[in-house]
């Protein structure tokens, strides 16, 4: 396994993990970096299985913005399962190295480079470190980077199991209310014969605003150097209150989140820049393409959230009726991080992934070894 020494103590001190008494760092973590072929310093962690019975390997993809301490449960739910667990931070947030010389920018100029960092992580850490059979826990913008690489992936994964996947975004991104406001001004305008809340059947799937004029502009952005702009109204911050946050309704877990951001700041990122906007485009973009489905032959379960304001829901069913090799779960009313969401709609999303995870072949597949180990290990 590539490992180099930063000169940089403050990178080395990063490769630790920051556990909290509501969020401890689960047992026998092991932890450090790895380096990408474009060498870049990732910081990845991973977990022995728990329980009697091992199921195989589980290798985490987060969103933007995350870290690995924010799946700190995640991770021992998986290891209660009987699953090692192997988790990481994608380029340029968390520990893993920055790429721009703002520490706070969220970007990346080319989804390709995240590839690269899972590819690195899964043959140096996953595949290197546990056996088979390999799953991926992809969430978000981590589920994008899955699905733009599926032809590679298959060889080296079993099953994935998607949970709000960036396939589009969704009407008001950009400028949460706007739209709101523009029906209200419409209504006073016409007396009320136009500006109606329209049917959800008929309402626009994606953020035509952002697909026609933002990706756009943030590609024209980028070709003349201004890639690593925040985007517009986008800043530094790590911290929006909980009454305005769009990620869960469990205030539990959005502050036990906070409290590690408090602790350790430098693992955040703030805004997405015009870098990151277009290159999330031009891959989401990709995956609208007729045979892009059909493409797709790493089986996947995609779980999405009823209530998301962050990524498109029904984009998502879009996709998935297009593509044969995966299944479809919309758990109604949860916000968009599932993983980190109430206990009613986390019961839900752990229920399918028991379902889906490890499958039934590899289910057979592994009784037969419980059951060949026991007389192997017996003297002749």
């Amino acid at each position: 396994m590539k490992k180099k020494k930063s000169a940089d103590p403050g990178k080395e001190k990063r490769a630790s993990l920051i556990g909290q008494a509501d969020n401890p760092v689960p047992d026998g973590a092991q932890c450090g970096f790895v380096t990408t072929p474009d060498r870049i310093r990732i910081r990845y962690a991973h977990w022995p299985a728990g329980g009697t019975r091992r199921k195989g390997t589980v290798t985490l993809l987060q969103g933007r913005a995350e870290f690995i301490e924010k799946y700190f449960e995640v991770i021992q739910d998986l290891r209660d399962r009987g699953f090692a667990v192997v988790a990481f931070d994608w380029r340029g947030q968390g520990g893993s190295q920055r790429v721009t010389r703002n520490p706070r920018r969220g970007h990346v100029s080319n989804f390709r480079k995240f590839r690269i960092d899972l590819r690195t992580v899964l043959k140096e850490v996953s595949l290197a470190t546990y056996p088979g059979p390999h799953f991926a826990l992809a969430h978000s913008t981590g589920a994008l980077v899955l699905l733009s690489d599926t032809e590679r992936l298959r060889t080296m994964l079993d099953r994935a199991v998607l949970t709000a996947p960036l396939l589009g975004l969704p009407s008001g991104a950009w400028l949460p209310g706007a739209s709101g406001l523009r029906r209200r001004l419409l209504r006073i305008v016409s007396l009320g014969l136009l500006g109606r809340e329209p049917l959800k059947a008929k309402a626009p799937k994606t953020s035509w605003f952002l697909e026609k004029i933002g990706f756009r502009l943030a590609r024209f952005m980028s070709l003349i150097g201004l890639g690593r702009l925040f985007i517009p109204g986008g800043n530094g911050k790590l911290f929006v209150p909980f009454e305005s946050n769009r990620q869960t309704s469990d205030r539990v877990r959005f502050d036990r989140f906070n409290k590690v951001l408090e602790k350790a700041p430098e693992l955040g990122v703030g805004s997405p820049t015009f870098g990151w906007l277009s290159a999330m485009g031009r891959t989401a973009m990709a995956l609208r393409k007729r045979q892009a489905g059909p493409n797709i032959k790493l089986p996947c379960l995609v779980l999405a959230a009823g209530g998301d304001r962050i990524v498109s829901t029904p984009m998502i069913e879009d996709f998935v009726s297009r593509t044969k090799s995966a299944a479809y779960v919309e758990i109604a009313g949860a916000e968009h991080e599932l993983m980190t969401e109430r206990d009613v709609f986390r019961d839900q999303f752990w229920a399918a992934f028991d379902a889906f995870v490890p499958g039934y072949e590899a289910e057979q597949d592994l009784d037969r070894a419980q059951q060949v180990m026991p007389r192997a290990a017996t003297p002749q």
